[in-house]
């Protein structure tokens, strides 16, 4: 298109001027000299009038045609924008190094990867839909796999699955499925729950002002001839200043229903907890849970300073664990230290750490740990356990595990 074509109606209006200036010409009687200013003053008014109605036609002559053809175009990109908003993703992978000494073993050194991604799509204002695969196979508390077996093909499972509502009830959330233990851990401990733990069933949240409170339905085990086996658990917090920091405290319950004088679930290893000559399960387990938490600054450093410590009231002896920890944050560098001490039949051997005194109760000792932030993404870590296992049933044994871990997120 010619931007500088003037329109007809343009013309025609500058025809209809012109005319109007000659009806206004002054009279046949007067001079020349007369004449001649009058159209010269008419002259420089209809080319001001030109000027106006060209600047006010050429803007809009200028606009690309492709601005009118493209109104699809503008509309899509929003809606990129809209499902960035709504679609999240995420992803961690692990290169681990590993080395074991244990009494009447010989010693061993493996290589370990885990990958974990995570999709999360928002389906209303309260609604999120959560779905993740992970390395690994089918054990509930861990998604490492050994590098090895001349380069076979490693195993993709399904890590998570749930719906998370935001309900009416102001800083309550509801999940169901299988989903991240929404049960808080104190100083990161495992001595109840496994890091690595997905509870499958429902899950309860709170968050107050300086409170917090947990709750979980969990499905242990759906036997279609026996007694199926739940988790029944709650757990109450508060968070309050003291001094120059924060003091974390609170209680928990959890009911473990189904399981005594049952087989144990999954793979038939009691991990620690007593059974019958049959292979089921010695005692019920009903624990009662008090940790507390304080964190501070000291000389620049974040510290914080932990302890659980738990009871099973349905068993008559070697019922009680506990830990005590302490952690510290520098920059990009943080260490920290616990003792555990972990009875028999203390918690469910299942849920509990998978690494300290090789996993399940009935172990005592020391975890040792170190890491350094290369990147916000990209850290290496260090974990040494010294454990001793089978304390209170069997031949003890001394335990160490050595862990070096390169992580990456995305």
């Amino acid at each position: 298109m010619n931007t500088n074509k003037i329109p007809a109606w343009v013309k025609l209006q500058t025809i209809v001027i012109g005319s109007l200036l000659l009806v206004s010409l002054p009279a046949q009687g007067a001079t020349d000299a007369e004449k001649i200013n009058v159209l010269q003053s008419q002259v420089q008014l209809l080319t001001k009038r030109l000027a106006l109605l060209e600047s006010q036609v050429q803007p809009a002559q200028s606009i690309p045609v492709e601005t009118y053809a493209t109104p699809q175009k503008t509309r899509s990109t929003s809606a990129s924008e809209r499902d960035s908003d709504v679609l999240q993703f995420k992803g961690d992978f692990r290169f681990r190094s590993e080395s074991f000494w244990i009494d009447n073993k010989d010693d061993r050194h493996r290589q370990r990867i885990r990958a974990r991604a995570a999709l999360t799509a928002k389906i209303s204002n309260t609604l999120t839909a959560g779905f993740g695969l992970a390395s690994g196979g089918d054990d509930p508390l861990s998604t490492n796999q050994t590098l090895g077996e001349a380069g076979s093909s490693k195993n993709v499972v399904k890590d998570l699955a749930y719906i998370d509502w935001e309900t009416p009830l102001n800083g309550v959330d509801l999940t169901i499925g299988k989903f991240k233990n929404p049960l808080y851990r104190v100083g990161g401990s495992a001595l109840l729950w496994d890091g690595d733990l997905r509870p499958e069933g429902a899950g309860i949240t709170y968050r107050g002002a300086g409170v917090f409170a947990n709750g979980v339905v969990v499905v242990i085990d759906e036997d279609a001839k026996g007694e199926d086996s739940f988790l029944l658990g709650t757990q109450f917090g508060l968070k309050r200043s003291l001094g120059n920091g924060q003091l974390t405290a609170g209680l928990g319950y959890y009911n473990f229903t189904g399981l005594k004088g049952n087989e144990v679930p999954y793979d038939g290893d009691p991990r620690g907890n007593r059974v019958n000559p049959d292979g089921t399960y010695a005692t019920d387990f009903r624990i009662v849970e008090a940790f507390a938490a304080y964190s501070f600054a000291l000389a620049n450093n974040n510290v914080t300073l932990f302890s659980n410590f738990i009871n099973n009231t349905a068993a008559k002896d070697y019922d009680t664990g506990y830990v005590l920890g302490a952690r510290m944050k520098h920059d990009a560098w943080s260490l920290g230290w616990s003792y555990q001490d972990l009875e028999a039949d203390a918690t469910l051997g299942m849920f509990t750490d998978s690494d300290f005194s090789g996993g399940g109760t009935d172990g005592r000792g020391h975890l040792l740990r170190a890491g350094y932030a290369l990147t916000s993404q990209v850290s290496i870590n260090s974990s040494l356990f010294i454990n001793e296992r089978n304390v209170d049933f069997g031949e003890t044994e001394d335990y160490k595990r050595l862990m070096l871990d390169l992580s990456f997120k995305y």
